[in-house]
């Protein structure tokens, strides 16, 4: 089921969809949904977004974590080794 929505755009922006629209034999329409299609496909996959996902956890599960926690002292609290994960 498809969904109507208007939107606002700058001229120079929607004169370009037009152009390109017209070069490439499709309709505005359907190069905005290819358009808004790509750029989800990109956002889905922010690590921000995965993690909204990701359910919280019970009572249960957040006291053992707090209780964990606190037992940690400030040496291993300490920061010994960085790394970058890309999902």
């Amino acid at each position: 089921m498809t969904k109507t929505m208007s939107l606002k755009l700058e001229e120079d922006l929607f004169l370009d969809i037009k152009k390109i629209s017209e070069i490439f034999n499709i309709s505005c329409s359907e190069f905005i949904r290819n358009a808004v299609k790509k750029e989800l496909n990109e956002k889905k996959n922010n690590f921000m977004v995965r993690m909204s996902e990701v359910p919280y956890c019970d009572e249960e599960e957040e006291k053992e974590l707090l209780g964990l926690l606190e037992t940690l002292s400030d040496d291993d609290l300490k920061i010994v080794k960085r790394e970058t994960i890309e999902l």
